[in-house]
């Protein structure tokens, strides 16, 4: 199979679908090999998080609940 890519760098793949995520990897001889990722399911994936305004105040809204030992992790990850 033969494809070009256009003059934004995009190239058509017949076989993926929207959405699909690939690992690009460029050997040294110019060769590109892609890997097709699996989706990011679950816990693992980002909240979706919007903001209100309530009262004075601008308040994050997330589409999962926090617990508190989700809360008490968070400063070990900060240096």
């Amino acid at each position: 199979m033969t494809t070009t890519a256009d003059s934004r760098k995009r190239v058509i793949l017949p076989a993926a679908k929207p959405g699909d995520r690939f690992d690009v990897q460029v050997s040294a001889d110019g060769v590109f090999i892609l890997r097709r990722l699996e989706p990011v399911k679950g816990p693992g994936r980002p909240a979706k998080v919007r903001f209100e305004k309530r009262g004075r105040y601008t308040v994050g809204v997330s589409d999962r609940p926090v617990d508190m030992t989700a809360v008490k992790e968070l400063p070990a990850d900060f240096p």
